[in-house]
């Protein structure tokens, strides 16, 4: 007999239990296309206590373990000019080992979910040109409009 395997996804909030997801974090497989830096609980209680934040995991379950898959950061942004709201996906991240199950589509398709449950005039993210792999997921969704778009980066100093 098979055991059943389901995908789920959840909106982490400052009072859950961020020790075992910051355990979870730093303890899974993740490559250079994450641009993975440690977790702390400090650090991701202060950026959940935000009111303008959405942190999003998806967990591959079955009856004995839940197995993170990976996680977005995202907030919601208002424009200056007409009062639209929109979700700007900050960071989506799935482990390394854990590719190919649907993970990244699943917390895309949350985030979107909870962009239309706040009437978000849009959801906003880009991705660099050469990984492959996120566009494919980002294209696969159906997007509205695909842009070039160049990237600027400006580091302080310590």
């Amino acid at each position: 007999m098979g055991v059943d395997v389901m995908l789920e996804t959840f909106v982490v909030e400052a009072n859950d239990d961020l020790a075992e997801l910051v355990d979870q974090i730093n303890q899974s497989e993740w490559d250079a296309a994450n641009e993975m830096s440690k977790y702390d609980i400090g650090s991701l209680r202060s950026y959940l206590e935000r009111q303008d934040t959405l942190f999003v995991i998806c967990y591959e379950s079955t009856s004995a373990e839940k197995v993170l898959l990976g996680f977005a950061s995202s907030r919601f942004e208002l424009k200056p000019y007409g009062g639209e709201l929109w979700l700007y996906v900050d960071e989506l991240d799935v482990c390394a080992d854990q590719r190919k199950k649907g993970a990244g589509k699943a917390i895309m398709r949350k985030l979107i979910d909870l962009a239309d449950e706040a009437d978000c005039e849009e959801v906003w993210l880009g991705a660099e040109a050469d990984n492959v792999a996120a566009n494919a997921l980002y294209r696969s969704l159906d997007p509205d409009d695909v842009a070039s778009v160049v990237g600027y980066t400006y580091e302080m100093d310590d």
